[in-house]
């Protein structure tokens, strides 16, 4: 069974900076947290903030789960950064791209966006600083029938119930 964690890909994050973060709540890859102070006791492990005025900072921390009991395990979707412990963030800057999916928001190209850290979604904005430059879909519904769910955005019930899903994949540029 498939979580809805989103999911996100550093399309181009060239010359990015690399920081370890920890947050007291569980935080998705493709959230944009602001980086405080160190951990008491961490040399180099610093305070997730909800606040990003300071400089937006992308969680994606390699997916992997140490339960390598089912394949499906390691699927990304399924991956969330854990409480209370050290996860990676990039430091993003202008001209800076990276993708997100498995989301419920419907963005197009030209929408400028801001991540909500109270909602943990990404959320239409007039003043933000970021934008959607692109927008993909990938994958496939199968094993089309009578039994599993309905694919996301199926309004017209076209695959009826299916195993295995499309997705649509977000790339994303900072503009300010």
């Amino acid at each position: 069974m498939a979580n809805n964690f989103m999911v996100a890909e550093s399309t181009n994050l060239t010359s990015a900076r690399i920081f370890s973060l920890q947050a007291t709540k569980d935080i998705q890859n493709g959230a944009i947290v602001g980086k405080g102070d160190l951990v008491t006791g961490a040399d180099q492990i610093y305070t997730a903030l909800d606040d990003y005025a300071g400089g937006m900072y992308l969680v994606l921390n390699p997916a992997w789960s140490y339960d390598d009991s089912k394949l499906v395990n390691q699927n990304e979707e399924n991956y969330v950064n854990k409480a209370d412990k050290p996860f990676r963030v990039y430091r993003l800057e202008k001209d800076m791209k990276y993708k997100v999916s498995n989301i419920t928001e419907t963005f197009e190209v030209g929408d400028v966006v801001k991540y909500d850290a109270a909602t943990g979604k990404y959320a239409k904005d007039t003043d933000g600083s970021l934008k959607v430059v692109y927008v993909e879909e990938q994958g496939f519904p199968y094993c089309i029938g009578s039994v599993g769910v309905t694919v996301t955005g199926d309004t017209n019930n076209e695959y009826g119930k299916a195993l295995g899903a499309k997705t649509i994949k977000y790339t994303i540029e900072v503009i300010k």
